[in-house]
This record gives C-alpha cells, structure tokens and sequence, in this order.
C-alpha cells in the first residue's frame, strides 16, 4: 500500500459566534426576497393591466381566382403575377370602396352601420396575394366582430358586378371594332387578288411552281442535255486515246465485224505452221518439194500471212477514222448546245426577276388572307365565349363568422410578462447586491501542503472539497490523456504548413489509421471511386474517406506521395510531421507526433457520445486500459453508434 503525505490544515476561526452564512431568519422575510417581490409585483401588474386592457382584433377573410376559368380538358393558366397585382389595385381603388360603403349604408336597418367613411371603409380591407397563384386572400379586420363578414361580401358582390358590367362593355366595343377590320381586310384582299391575276398573265406565268414554267423547264432541259453531251464527248475522246495507245503498241485494232473473220485466218495460220514444223522434223525442204500436195503449205502460209496483215492495216484504219468521227461530233454537240443554253440564260433571268415580284405578290396575299381569317377567329370567339356571364374573378370562398381573434394574443403576451418580471426581480435583487457589497472574501491560500482558509464561510468550499476517495483518484489518473490534444485551429495551421505528403499523412492519422499503418498504405487498399480504405494491418477495417482525403490522393495519382517511388518507413513520416510542427509556429512543436495528432480525433469522437465499444471499428485495436480512459470524454447520455455521429474532424474540411 502506498504512503501518502499528510496535510495540515488550518482554520482560523476568529469568531465564537454562530457563523455568519447562517441565516436565523425565514427566507421569505430575507432582503433579497422582498426587494424580488417588490419589482416583480409592480412589473407584473403593469405588463398584465397592458396586456389585457388591448381590444381583441378579429379577422374575416374570403379567396378569390383572379384569372379566367379554363375548360375541364386544358391544362390552367400559369400564375401571371402582373394580372394579380392589377387586381390588387382595382379592388382597393377609391371608387370600388364608396361604392362598397353606399350599398352597405342602403341596406342597412334602424342606422345599425356603424358611422364610417370611406377612408375608414379602406383601412378595414387589405388584399394579399397567395404565392405561385393567381389566388388573392381579402381581408377585413377590426374589433366588430359581426360586421367584418358583411363588408368583405358586399366588396366581393361590388367589385363581381363592376367587373362585368366592363366586360360587357369591352365586348361590344372589340365586336364593332373587330368587324369593321374585318370589311378593310376584305377589300385589300380582293384588291391583292386582282393585281396578282394580272401579273401572271402579262409574264406567262402558267403555274405557281417555278420550275414548271416554260422558261424554266426548257432551262433544265437544256441543263441535262449539256451534261449528257459533255459525258457523251469525255467518252469518245478516252475511246479515241485507248485505239491510239493500242496502235501505237502493235495491238491487234480492227471493227467488231471483222474480228471473227481476223481470228479465222490466224487459226489457219497456226495450223499451217505446226503441220509445216511437224513435216520439218521427218522430211527435208527437198523431198516436200517432190511431193505437190505438201510442196504448197509454205505458199499457203506465204498468202494467209499476207491477208491478216492487209486484214489488220485496213481494220486498224477503220477504227481509228470512226474514233475521231464520233470524237468531233460530240465536241460540236456541246458546242451547239452550250450556245442555245447562254442565249436562253438571258430569258431565264427576266422570268426570274419577274417570278420574284410575283412570289412577293402571292405572299402578300397569303398574309393578308391569313390575318383575315385570325380576325374572323377572333370575332367567333368573341361572339361565343359569353364572357359576361363567366368574368375572369371566380369566389373560392366567401367571408364567414369567426369568433376567434387574431391578436393580441392574451396568454403569451401575459406569459411574457410574467417571465420579464421574474427576470427584472432577479436582475434588480443582483443589482442591489452589487451596489450594497462590503466585503470581498479572499480565495484559500496553500503553501507546501497547508491549506489556511479564510472564516467561515470558506468552512463550506473546504467541506465541500474534501478528499476524494482512494478509487475515484486512481480513475482520473487512469482517464488523463499521455499525449497532448491538439484544437481544430492548432490541427488547421498545422495542415496549412505541411507538404502534400504531411497533408495526406495527417488526414489519414484523423481518419483513425496509426502512423505504422500509414506507412504501409498500399495502392490497391484505397478505392477512390467508392471513397474506401482497407486497412489489412493487425486490425482489419474498412474506413471511409472524406472527400478532403480524397482530393490529396488524386493529386498524387491515387496513392499516397511516399509510395511514388518506395515506401518509407514510420520514423521518415515523424521526421517530416516534425518539420510541419516547427514549420508552423505552434507552442512546444515536440509534443505534436502522429500519436497526439491521433489522439485527438479519438477525443473528438468520443465527445460526440460514440459507445467505446464501437471505437475500435475506426481506430483499430487499443488496450482496454486505453479505452477505459477515453471514457473521461464521454458525455453523460446514452452511447450513440457510428452512423449516428460526424467522423470527418472539423481540421479537415476544405483542405486542399
């Protein structure tokens, strides 16, 4: 067992007396209670009587449509705020307010209208537009309760009847102006009609397609024959090139009538001449000329040698003559054509021109037929709608009896007086008391373990002080942290001065990774696309990755920076979180290591009431010791799991 140090403890106690907290009188008769009752009465008094003597305002409302109906097939119109606001206007106009006033007046019995004017009639009303609507709420409030409903229905029967009376007014009206429009149309159109008929018969314009007009057709037509005789003269020149190549190689060039009988004479020929080598190989030149019937084969020879040459010459020239024959007629053929196509190019350009005037003739017309027959829509539509039985405003609903006001509101205006008196009490009894203070007592002073404590009202701080049991001593020991804890501020500028690999080191110690296994990280364990990281380590898990986190790794390609090339051990990772610390001007940089860093996001999530059994699924495995003395941290309430908690650290948002 452990030897403790005693203490001495002094208590000058100066008086023999009772004690001076004691207090021998009743609370509700002590000076604190009375001067409290004093103002809390009068202000209390004061904010009722205010309260309660207000008259009660009473509210009656009614909802009008402020557009006109559509049809049960069709979609409704689109909220038009301008036609609202218009509204708005008309009905708290002047004239639509006296109105309203002389016909309440008139069916009023036994002078029971209360004496109001027309201004008075117009501060009663307000119109307020319901958003995104082309609804309109009117309103009337006062203190006379029955009266509020009246007035806004006799507004909302003035304003329907005004509303049509213009309607039917605006009817008439469009109808005549509509019509006359409509005899001005018809005379221009005859007119546009008569012009156009003519134009066409002093041009020729036989139809209102443009190409099917003489001009025009006959304008195509010598188009097409041009191109055919420009393909026609291409082809008989590369005729007449391909027999003069062939000549001029020795090829075989004769009229296709005359092939047959070329190839007939050469096949004699050949056979000639075989049965000659044949007749050379078994008998002399002398004997065959003994024998009459083989003495002629060499003549023969001699004579179908002849011909095919005589054949060939007169082919060859045949040919080449027919070649350039049809060569020089293709050529005059574009050229006679060409010419008829630029003398009937300057014809083709008047009828344009004048087929132009004509299009613009026919547009006119077109636009002025189609404006009549818009006029003549528009006068059906008119004539058929009946818009004075159906005006553009349709009551939703009308204003009824509402017997609860709307304001003031009586309980919490009395509540809020209540509690104001209770806090000016309580503010008037500290005032007092500050004002009145004599005495300022001093804090205990200790020195070398003896405690000397003022009189007798520090007797109640020491008992309350009072040596804490062995057990409980030995839990806070337990529950003070080894490392430091370092802020969010602290965390932020020690990010702000740190390289990308102190950056993704750092997010990844206050994402719960140790700086071993950080060190380790491999790039198959981080997932950018899910926002994963596996650890594989002593501790598997899964941790998810802020998007902070994930902005460092992609601006490395997706692995961490000292992984580039090789990894690098734990102790280089301290080095360079401890050139970040120096770097960044914190106090006492070499207390702020990767086990602080780490630390403080245990704390941080801790603080946030996460159940320490569910501690390690973040930050891995940690001694139940440990454990134990994180749950200083913890808050007095039930534990919360991790879905239910922010894992991101305030150090990491928008960190780059």
């Amino acid at each position: 067992m452990e030897n403790y140090s005693s203490k001495i403890e002094f208590f000058p106690n100066n008086n023999l007396n009772s004690p001076t907290y004691l207090n021998p009188h009743p609370w509700f008769r002590s000076h604190r209670f009375i001067i409290f009752g004093i103002v809390f009465v009068i202000s209390a008094t004061i904010g009722l009587t205010y309260t309660y003597s207000r008259p009660a305002i009473y509210r009656s409302s009614a909802t009008l449509l402020t557009s006109a109906m559509t049809a049960i097939d069709r979609e409704s119109n689109v909220a038009d705020i301008q036609h609202v606001a218009i509204q708005k206007q008309i009905l708290l106009g002047y004239e639509l307010v006296a109105e309203t006033l002389s016909r309440l007046k008139a069916s009023a019995t036994n002078n029971s209208l209360p004496q109001f004017t027309a201004s008075d009639i117009r501060n009663l009303l307000d119109v307020v537009p319901v958003a995104e609507t082309n609804l309109v709420e009117i309103r009337a409030e006062g203190s006379d309760l029955e009266f509020l409903p009246l007035l806004i229905n006799t507004w909302i029967d003035v304003y329907l009847d005004a509303r049509a009376e213009e309607i039917k007014k605006l009817t008439g009206t469009t109808a005549s102006v509509i019509e006359e429009e409509l005899k001005g149309l018809t005379d221009k159109i005859n007119t546009a009609r008569t012009e156009l008929e003519a134009f066409r018969k002093n041009n020729d314009i036989l139809s209102t397609g443009r190409d099917e007009n003489e001009a025009l057709a006959r304008l195509k037509g010598l188009s097409n024959s041009l191109n055919r005789a420009s393909e026609d003269e291409v082809r008989a020149k590369a005729n007449l090139d391909a027999i003069k190549v062939a000549i001029a190689n020795n090829q075989t060039v004769v009229p296709n009538q005359d092939q047959g009988s070329l190839q007939d004479l050469e096949k004699r020929l050949q056979e000639l001449r075989e049965k000659l080598t044949e007749l050379d190989k078994r008998f002399t030149r002398d004997y065959l000329n003994l024998q009459p019937e083989l003495k002629v084969i060499p003549e023969q020879i001699k004579k179908l040698e002849d011909e095919i040459k005589n054949k060939r010459q007169y082919g060859k020239n045949i040919v080449l003559t027919e070649a350039e024959k049809d060569y020089v007629a293709a050529q005059q053929t574009v050229k006679d054509i060409r010419a008829q196509l630029n003398d009937h190019k300057q014809q083709v350009a008047q009828f344009t021109s004048k087929f132009t005037e004509h299009e613009a003739l026919k547009t006119d017309l077109e636009g002025l037929e189609k404006l009549y027959r818009d006029t003549q829509e528009r006068l059906v539509q008119i004539e058929t709608s009946h818009k004075e039985k159906y005006p553009q405003v349709t009551v939703i609903s009308r204003a009824y009896l509402s017997h609860e006001p709307v304001r003031p509101n009586y309980t919490r205006d009395a509540i809020i007086a209540i509690v104001s008196s209770i806090l000016l009490g309580l503010f008037a009894v500290w005032i007092t008391d500050y004002l009145t203070r004599k005495q300022e007592y001093q804090s205990p002073i200790t020195l070398s373990g003896i405690h000397m404590y003022t009189p007798a009202a520090d007797m109640i701080n020491y008992q309350q002080a009072a040596v804490k049991p062995l057990e409980q001593q030995q839990n806070n020991a337990l529950a003070s942290p080894l490392h430091r804890e370092l802020s969010s501020l602290q965390l932020r500028a020690l990010l702000n001065a740190s390289t990308l690999k102190g950056k993704q080191l750092i997010g990844l110690l206050l994402s719960g990774l140790t700086i071993e296994e950080a060190a380790s990280l491999k790039v198959d364990q981080i997932d950018l696309e899910t926002a994963t990281l596996i650890v594989t380590d002593s501790a598997p898990r899964t941790i998810a990755i802020s998007r902070s986190l994930k902005s460092l790794f992609e601006q490395s390609c997706g692995y961490p920076v000292w992984n580039a090339d090789k990894p690098e051990s734990s102790e280089d990772l301290a080095a360079s979180l401890l050139c970040a610390a120096v770097d960044s001007g914190l106090p006492n940089p070499m207390e702020i290591n990767a086990e602080a860093i780490r630390h403080s996001y245990i704390a941080y999530l801790v603080r946030q009431g996460l159940r320490l059994s569910e501690l390690e699924q973040i930050v891995g495995y940690l001694e139940p010791i440990v454990i134990s003395g994180y749950s200083s941290y913890s808050p007095p309430q039930k534990g919360r799991g991790i879905e239910d908690i922010e894992l991101l650290h305030p150090a990491l948002i928008d960190i780059t």
